[in-house]
């Protein structure tokens, strides 16, 4: 039994389902009044947790009586440049009219019949069960990251040495002396809700982006086989150049639409890899400071999962750069020695755009590839070791 070949509305709903979680719907999928109203609602309490927990990190760092460590100094920065990644893809995701925009055109060339999907093998470039269980580790340590405070709290209660009230963030100072429980768990409520709009902004956005570069690369594809599997001839050439008047109006249209795909997430590229370089190293020498322990744990396994998600970004501007430059080689690969005089003409044209990479660009000052993951990784390295021989 053939397996069922995945529909254009299959690949949107994992990243659309990514944003649900801080109750954003991006692609404007019809709802009824009730379901609008809680979603409204709960953005809005994600937002405002946010904006509050923020204007405090920003109040104890001016007033910087609190900040006297080192780890709580790397804590600050951790969160500071971590806070400025996340909010800079959140407003990314904002660009709602442009991203529903590319969807909608890149939707319109999605293969629509069961065949053409096959020849496409459309199901080889949809969610990978690694890439989804990454997605969910990310979330998860994240999520624990913000509840290990109260997990080690309770473990301290049992042990009898007493509720200890530890919460994530250090930017709320709570005495369980003078205040009540209650904004301890008020505190933990902001907390959590301040922390799920960072964490979903920051995998969200990076998982449109995949998403979109996904569905680029895939058209790719399918111009390479297509090229290498037609064989043209002089008694069908009227046919043969309309094939490649095709292939040319595709091969214009995926470039316009990575232009838009640069254009919508160019500037938080360019400054998601300077600020989780900055977190990857101020995380790494926080978790070295503070020893073993719950929480150095889920930030092990957070730096981990950052790292695949960077990886992941240039892997796949990787590919849109390794596909566009091989329809040139398709091309001198296609067996066109039968073919009329006008059809080797529109070839010529193929590989002229062809020799033009495609690329996904941040801003256009930096390609994003698999070099460029490994320049990040080298930085960050450096400086990390820089940071940790400047503490000891």
């Amino acid at each position: 039994m053939e397996p069922v070949q995945y529909s254009y509305e299959d690949f949107s709903r994992f990243p659309a389902t990514v944003f649900w979680m801080m109750g954003y719907d991006v692609l404007g999928v019809p709802k009824t009044r009730s379901q609008r109203i809680l979603y409204r609602v709960y953005r809005f309490l994600c937002l405002a947790s946010h904006s509050v927990c923020v204007g405090f990190m920003i109040f104890r760092i001016v007033e910087a009586k609190t900040i006297d460590n080192i780890p709580l100094i790397m804590r600050y920065s951790t969160l500071v440049t971590y806070v400025i990644n996340s909010d800079t893809k959140y407003a990314t995701a904002l660009q709602r009219d442009a991203i529903q925009s590319l969807n909608s055109k890149l939707a319109t060339i999605y293969p629509k019949t069961t065949l053409d999907r096959i020849y496409h093998r459309v199901n080889d470039h949809y969610w990978s069960k690694s890439f989804v269980y990454l997605v969910i580790i990310y979330i998860g340590s994240s999520i624990m990251v913000v509840i290990g405070p109260i997990i080690t709290s309770v473990i301290s209660y049992f042990t009898h040495h007493g509720f200890t009230y530890m919460h994530c963030y250090p930017y709320f100072i709570f005495n369980p002396e003078r205040q009540s429980s209650w904004i301890y768990l008020g505190i933990y409520v902001l907390e959590w809700l301040h922390s799920t709009q960072m964490v979903i902004s920051n995998i969200g956005a990076d998982i449109w982006l995949i998403y979109f570069q996904v569905q680029i690369n895939l058209h790719f594809r399918g111009i390479i086989q297509s090229l290498e599997d037609h064989k043209p001839s002089v008694e069908n050439d009227y046919e043969d150049r309309q094939f490649l008047a095709k292939i040319v109006d595709k091969q214009v249209f995926l470039v316009s639409m990575q232009n838009d795909l640069n254009e919508i997430f160019g500037g938080s590229l360019l400054l998601s890899l300077l600020t989780t370089a900055s977190v990857l190293c101020t995380v790494a020498v926080y978790t070295l400071l503070q020893g073993v322990s719950l929480e150095g744990c889920t930030y092990v396994i957070f730096i981990g999962t950052s790292v695949m998600q960077v990886y992941l970004v240039c892997y796949y501007g990787q590919q849109v750069l390794d596909l566009s430059a091989q329809v040139a080689h398709a091309v001198y690969n296609h067996d066109f020695h039968n073919a009329s005089t006008a059809y080797k003409k529109y070839l010529l044209i193929i590989i002229i755009r062809a020799q033009q990479p495609v690329e996904l660009s941040a801003m256009g000052y930096l390609s994003i590839s698999l070099d460029t993951f490994k320049q990040l990784m080298s930085v960050t390295y450096r400086v990390m070791t820089m940071l940790r021989q400047m503490i000891q």
